[in-house]
């Protein structure tokens, strides 16, 4: 079954098929979202905290921060939103659950930071809180694997039917990184296979963004100085983060992508994006196959890479 998205027909209704609840999630006119994010290893998770504060239509509740050092990754993520200046300096940011070291360069940036907006702790407990306080409006963007979030569904029974919706970057279905190559364990989904297992069986509507749609979002050198040379210091911290990144990341990835930006943008889309009601199943060791059955997800498996590429720009300069 296929499902065409639109700003205009959908704005605040974008929902995935959910398998318990017949009704799905309720419609809002400005979504409360929550950014769980491993901003410090790829680059694009910074690309896109950078474009959810262009989203007046989404309104942040928090940042929390997984695997890892979670507590480096908060210092880095408050730094960027207190960079950004006004009502993103107050945004409170929790460091999550933590996981064996990883490469994260970019967090030297943010070292010494410190803010009353940080928390090193307290991620699954701010989640939680602040679901309760808002039964079914709550949508969680996830962009990092899904550890954090499989712990907020076991943590509460009953949890899990109070999310609106969870938005994330993972698995691939039908093709992996290459263009028309085999699906392939995606970084989020395989660094916790058992997490990933626990949040496409909750029940919570899913939104989902593989690879298959955002393996090809590279962000060009055109497009960077459309970016760097706007001189906010927003995209002046961006420019920072995205040349450490360039000159240190360990698989010699040169042209961010942005696998996470599509992940945001599903919660509220502006424009027509296509999505594919499936049924994903995971794997233990992280791949994520269409199987028979309900579905348990919406899936973007394609997108209108020139438009899509051209709107996160032209966001960020305007």
């Amino acid at each position: 079954m296929r499902v065409l998205l639109s700003a205009l027909l959908c704005a605040g209704l974008c929902t995935a098929h959910d398998t318990s609840r017949a009704d799905g999630p309720p419609p809002v006119a400005v979504s409360p979202v929550i950014f769980d994010t491993d901003i410090g290893t790829d680059i694009d998770d910074a690309y896109a905290l950078a474009a959810l504060m262009q989203r007046p239509e989404l309104q942040v509740l928090g940042v929390t921060t997984v695997s890892s050092d979670a507590d480096a990754r908060a210092r880095l993520a408050a730094k960027l939103l207190s960079v950004a200046g006004g009502k993103w300096a107050k945004t409170p940011v929790y460091a999550g659950i933590s996981t064996p070291t990883q490469y994260m360069k970019q967090v030297e940036w943010a070292a010494d930071f410190n803010s009353p907006s940080l928390h090193t702790s307290g991620a699954v407990d701010f989640m939680r809180r602040e679901i309760n306080r808002r039964p079914r409006q709550v949508t969680i963007i996830a962009v990092g694997e899904l550890t954090n979030i499989a712990a907020l569904l076991q943590s509460e029974p009953g949890v899990g039917a109070k999310i609106r919706a969870i938005a994330l970057m993972g698995g691939a279905v039908y093709r992996g990184h290459a263009p028309d190559s085999k699906p392939e364990p995606e970084w989020n989904i395989k660094s916790n296979a058992r997490a990933a297992q626990v949040v496409f069986t909750s029940g919570v509507p899913l939104l989902v963004a593989p690879l298959d749609s955002t393996a090809d979002l590279k962000l060009t050198p055109d497009m960077r100085v459309r970016i760097f040379t706007h001189g906010t210091p927003l995209n002046d911290a961006l420019a920072s983060l995205d040349q450490i990144w360039r000159h240190t990341n360990h698989w010699k990835g040169d042209l961010p992508t942005l696998f996470d930006v599509l992940a945001l943008e599903l919660v509220h889309p502006r424009r027509h994006y296509e999505l594919r009601a499936l049924r994903i199943v995971v794997s233990d060791a992280g791949l994520t196959t269409a199987a028979e059955g309900d579905p348990n997800a919406q899936v973007a498996l394609t997108v209108d890479i020139p438009q899509f590429m051209e709107d996160f720009v032209a966001r960020l300069t305007r």
